[in-house]
């Protein structure tokens, strides 16, 4: 009787022991693991995937300027969509969508054009710029749907960097366009027309192409070499840089979208028809595909497919939008 009671003593000591053990540090076998996993989101305007909630980020838009006495400019390399066009004299300019990322130097900002309204439509976003064509600030006092920050009433917003000479010198910033739409209460409901897949160009029925040249007219030729996954882009036979960052200017796509572009009555400023149907190339990962564009109606979204209708993607990454005239010259 008593070895049994000892025994009994003795099982108690053991599993006491193990339980105090277990308190001190050291943890039992679970039969399940409890691994936190962190939420993934894509940003809409590029694609890529973040842990951070894209919708935290406001978007918005700014025409910067591209004459050669704007050269380099602050902040392209920052947008998520840069789209490239022209105005008066041929010259080109930049309209860039700015989302993922933040930039403390943007500009130099230059003044807005219909078919630059068109473009803040199809995404129904603020714009920031400096003045206009008397045909776009008509629109833009007419349209109380149009988000326009237009330096000449919000000058706040902006500023003079006296290293340049004006008209070459306004400038503004993520920042101070994210104040002024806070504080002008702004309801953005933003629409993301582009889809992405990162595997759509492995596909070896797609044509090679590492040297685009787009020849808009003949005062301005822009060209774009691919290597190691990134279009870098030329002006003029010269690299464009980001003078904020000091880098080449490279993007993961290049659209070429052709269009009727005419002189208005004036000689002077232009039509840029983008609500119709048109033709185009788009360049990724070092391949080029022929597209096919519509858009139905001013706040409609700008629609890109293959010659057999389907829908096409992007590669995950920024995008340079060029809309030239169809006879435009374009290389590769």
């Amino acid at each position: 009787m008593r070895k049994k009671l000892l025994l009994s003593l003795l099982s108690i000591f053991v599993i006491s022991s193990l339980f105090i053990s277990c308190k001190d540090g050291e943890t039992l076998p679970s039969s399940s693991n409890n691994v936190e996993v962190s939420k993934t989101y894509s940003y809409p305007f590029t694609g890529l995937e973040t842990t951070e909630d894209p919708s935290n980020n406001t978007p918005f838009m700014a025409v910067v300027e591209n004459s050669k006495q704007a050269r380099p400019q602050s902040g392209l390399s920052f947008a998520d969509i840069v789209y490239e066009t022209s105005a008066e004299g041929g010259i080109p300019r930049f309209i860039a969508v700015y989302h993922s990322k933040m930039s403390e130097k943007i500009g130099p900002i230059r003044s807005i054009r219909p078919y630059f309204l068109t473009i803040s439509k199809e995404y129904t976003l603020p714009i920031a710029h400096c003045g206009g064509s008397k045909e776009a600030l008509n629109e833009v006092k007419n349209d109380t749907a149009l988000m326009s920050l237009n330096e000449m009433s919000n000058g706040k917003y902006y500023y003079r960097d006296n290293s340049r000479k004006a008209p070459h010198n306004l400038y503004t910033s993520s920042d101070k366009i994210l104040k002024a739409i806070s504080d002008k209460q702004y309801n953005l409901s933003t629409k993301t027309p582009l889809k992405f897949n990162k595997d759509y160009f492995n596909n070896d029925n797609f044509k090679t192409s590492d040297n685009i040249t787009v020849t808009p007219n003949k005062v301005y030729e822009t060209t774009y070499k691919y290597k190691d996954g990134v279009y870098t882009k030329y002006m003029d036979g010269e690299v464009a840089k980001d003078a904020v960052t000091d880098k080449d200017l490279t993007f993961s796509n290049v659209i070429v979208q052709k269009t009727d572009i005419t002189l208005q009555t004036d000689n002077s400023h232009l039509n840029i028809d983008l609500v119709k149907d048109g033709e185009g190339y788009l360049f990724s990962q070092g391949k080029v595909i022929e597209i096919k564009w519509s858009k139905d109606s001013e706040f409609s979204s700008t629609k890109l497919y293959d010659l057999e209708n389907n829908e096409i993607f992007l590669s995950p990454g920024n995008t340079i939008w060029n809309i030239v005239d169809s006879d435009s010259k374009i290389t590769f």
